[in-house]
């Protein structure tokens, strides 16, 4: 279980977050909905351990993961991925190279050729998974699609063998067809894997095909939850009747690719 007791979060006194509370089973894919500047991605970075006290932020409450109280740094068991994929890899090195690093810092920064070799063999097979072409791997970031950087980005997750996932709008920035291919990829990942994950995102449709189960945010706390057929059909929240709303009369009556495809 993912949890979160009584979460409270400030910054430099103003109030962020007030009394979350959330219980996400391990195996399944969980969502996390809000407007822009709820506070979702301030719940994400607590999660990773990434909310700097320097910054002004201050906390309250209590993060479990499996029943083990989470400390205030970064936990292996957990790993991100990020909304921005570009800005997740150094402009410096190759794509081959940048996959080393959670390795190098997981195994010890130097690598005997051994382990570089199976490392190298356990990249390319998921570069398959992915269906991320080997050549790709001699490329820098610069030359690559936003796509297949986010693809790169999971797969690197993936390398730090987690027993768990933490996904920040993993699709916003790409285009439609992009994000259904990479729905498609992460719904595998957590079916053939068993790997459990928690998504934040705004995007109703994205999350709705993703997940098992979805929690609300609103007005600093958590308004309501469920399996998604539940919660959309019968909408108790003045923000998700909202959403719901905006999402039947968008233009041309278009859904995400993500939600289509369901």
């Amino acid at each position: 279980m993912f949890t979160l007791k009584n979460i409270s979060v400030q910054v430099r006194g103003r109030s962020l977050l007030q009394n979350i509370n959330l219980v996400a089973k391990s195996n399944e894919i969980t969502g996390l909905i809000g407007k822009s500047g709820s506070g979702k991605s301030t719940l994400f970075r607590l999660a990773l351990g990434l909310l700097d006290p320097m910054d002004g932020y201050t906390w309250s409450g209590s993060l479990f993961w499996k029943e083990e109280s989470l400390p205030n740094r970064k936990n292996p068991k957990l790993q991100p991925v990020f909304q921005d994929p570009l800005a997740s890899f150094s402009h410096l090195g190759t794509m081959k190279e940048l996959l080393l690093e959670p390795i190098r810092i997981k195994k010890g920064f130097f690598l005997s050729e051994d382990i570089k070799r199976r490392e190298w063999m356990r990249i390319e097979t998921l570069c398959e998974r992915f269906e991320l072409q080997k050549e790709l791997l001699n490329k820098t970031k610069q030359e690559l699609s936003g796509g297949q950087l986010q693809r790169f980005s999971i797969l690197r997750a993936l390398l730090m063998e987690p027993e768990y996932l933490l996904l920040d709008e993993p699709v916003t920035a790409l285009d439609v067809l992009v994000q259904k291919k990479i729905a498609e990829e992460l719904k595998q990942v957590n079916q053939m894997e068993n790997l459990g994950m928690f998504i934040v995102s705004h995007d109703l449709g994205f999350l709705s095909y993703m997940c098992d189960q979805i929690f609300v945010l609103d007005g600093k706390g958590i308004v309501e939850f469920g399996k998604p057929n539940e919660i959309l059909s019968n909408p108790k929240s003045e923000l998700l009747k909202t959403l719901l709303e905006t999402r039947n009369h968008s233009l041309g009556g278009a859904v995400s690719s993500s939600e289509s495809s369901n």
